[in-house]
Order: C-alpha cells, then structure tokens, then sequence
C-alpha cells in the first residue's frame, strides 16, 4: 500500500501514483500511517507546510520507506525533485524495492528468533534466500543501500 501525505493535491501527482493510493492529510500522518502500515509513503513537499516534519513523523512511526516529491532537502529514502510522471513513478518503485528488502530482512529476522542457534529450518533458509533476491534487486547505488539499510524506529 502507498500513502501520500498532501494538503493541497495536485492531481497530476495522484494520477501518477500506484492504484493502491491513499490520500492522507499532514495533520493526521501519524494515526493513519500507524494504523495502516504503508509500504512507503510519498510527500509532496510543495503542498505540505512542514515536510522535514512529516517526513520525521513518518519515520518516527513506521519503517515505510519514504518518498519526497519536489525536493532533494529531505531525510527522505528516496528524493524526487521533479514531479513530472517518469519521475515520480521511479522513485515511488524505488522505494517499493527498498520496502521489499525491509520487509524480507524482518521477515529473516523474526523467523531466526523462533529457531535454535545454528539450527536454521527451510522456512529460515527460504527467507534468507529471498532477502538476497531482495538485496540483489535493488538498484545499484549507496543512496539505496543506505536506505535500504536504514535502521527502523527501535522503540516502535
């Protein structure tokens, strides 16, 4: 699922964006991205007042890889200054590469914790076989890895 945080839509944004869309205001970010667990979550910094805030709000709640739209000011995952459609929808699945590769490292890591030391079961090996695939598939560059390895919010 993508969220977009806007406050004002513009339409040629939303048009662009995956059919799973939800729109969110920037005051509610925190309830609706806590509630809804996005894979990642596009702000469109021209229409928000405080994206370095609704970015920081996102990552503060969820480990959805983030997408901001019009800047390359942001701690986003992914920086898009453009907002022409080629443009967005790369980053966007940018950002859903980056998402997999989260998801597969926590899926890895939850089924290691049910496992006995240096007893791996298939279900251990098949995890671990798919977060390389994931780790293997993400584009080829540091702002990626970086993102890709970017620690989630320990306390949430």
């Amino acid at each position: 699922m993508t969220h977009l945080v806007a406050d004002g839509i513009r339409l040629s944004l939303a048009d662009v964006l995956p059919d799973d869309v939800v729109t969110v205001d920037a005051a509610a970010v925190r309830d609706v991205v806590a509630r809804d667990d996005p894979d990642v979550v596009v702000v469109d910094a021209a229409t928000v007042a405080d994206p370095a805030a609704v970015v920081n709000t996102v990552r503060s709640t969820t480990d959805a890889a983030i997408v901001a739209i019009g800047t390359t000011a942001l701690d986003a995952d992914v920086a898009c200054a453009s907002s022409c459609e080629g443009s967005v929808r790369a980053a966007v699945e940018r950002a859903r590469h980056i998402a997999s590769y989260r998801r597969s490292v926590s899926d890895l890591y939850e089924a290691c914790r049910e496992r006995a030391l240096g007893r791996p079961d298939e279900d251990v090996r098949e995890r671990r076989r798919t977060a390389d695939e994931e780790f293997a598939s993400l584009p080829d560059d540091r702002e990626a890895f970086a993102a890709a390895l970017r620690p989630g919010d320990e306390d949430g």
